[in-house]
């Protein structure tokens, strides 16, 4: 099935739009992962940036993901998981050195690899989750029940960009699969428990004005990881898509100078 306005939540997208990327610039290597039923084109900004400055970067499309709801119905955390880990071993194999950042659940992803790959040299997070103790809403708390009597999630009309017209730039599913939700809160539970293991240096980034991730997430895994090298940097006007939002050319060059000096 085609994607189309029926299958993402913004723009219409053609499916050659939703594919991995693979911009290469250099020989050190830069993983950035898209979020929770999102798709690379929101990482191919940043992507395009910092290999246009000499890195070998990477989206890769998370399984389930850049299809249809449906699709993504049949997947679990495992599995996105293992999209992330096959895409840095293809990395790894051409980069002494990788990195990895991400949005949303790909920050989350970034913080799992951290944890469990002693290769990664580094992680910056934009807008992660990092433990369901900050997810406010009654239905989570009862999604194990709920997901067989409301089988998607749709999410509202309110955006939380600073820039509204950025939401173009984001193709992600209109609707979501509950049991997905579900498998989510199941991964941050396990990402909870490993942040004490990550000692890899770190960049923490999130948007002042997210209201779909909780801002508390950010302080919580800068105070939580084992890194020595560890720095959070807010972005007071953006909301949750910072790559895509009114400061992203300030959080392209805030990785970059990250990155230089690692």
């Amino acid at each position: 099935m085609a994607v189309g306005t029926k299958s993402v939540w913004s723009s219409p997208a053609e499916p050659a739009q939703l594919r991995p990327f693979r911009f290469r610039g250099g020989t050190r290597g830069i993983l950035l992962i898209h979020g929770f039923a999102g798709t690379p084109p929101e990482m191919r900004g940043m992507g395009q940036f910092l290999a246009a400055r000499g890195y070998d970067v990477m989206g890769p499309l998370l399984a389930g993901h850049g299809l249809t709801p449906e699709a993504m119905a049949t997947t679990r955390w495992p599995d996105w998981v293992r999209s992330a880990e096959d895409a840095l071993a293809e990395l790894a194999r051409d980069c002494p050195d990788v990195f990895v950042g991400g949005q949303s659940l790909g920050g989350t992803l970034a913080l799992h690899l951290a944890a469990t790959h002693p290769e990664v040299r580094g992680i910056f997070t934009m807008g992660a989750m990092s433990s369901p103790v900050y997810f406010r809403d009654w239905r989570i708390r009862v999604i194990r029940g709920l997901k067989y009597v409301a089988r998607w999630h749709v999410p509202g009309d309110d955006v939380d960009l600073g820039d509204p017209s950025a939401v173009r730039l984001l193709h992600s599913y209109a609707r979501r699969p509950s049991v997905c939700i579900e498998s989510l809160m199941r991964l941050l539970r396990v990402v909870d428990h490993e942040l004490p293991r990550i000692t890899a240096p770190a960049l923490i980034t999130h948007g002042r004005r997210d209201r779909t991730v909780d801002v508390a997430n950010a302080p919580h895994i800068m105070d939580t990881i084992a890194s020595t090298d560890k720095q959070l940097v807010w972005f007071e006007r953006s909301g949750h898509a910072i790559t895509v939002d009114l400061e992203h050319d300030a959080l392209f060059t805030t990785v970059l100078d990250w990155l230089s000096t690692r």
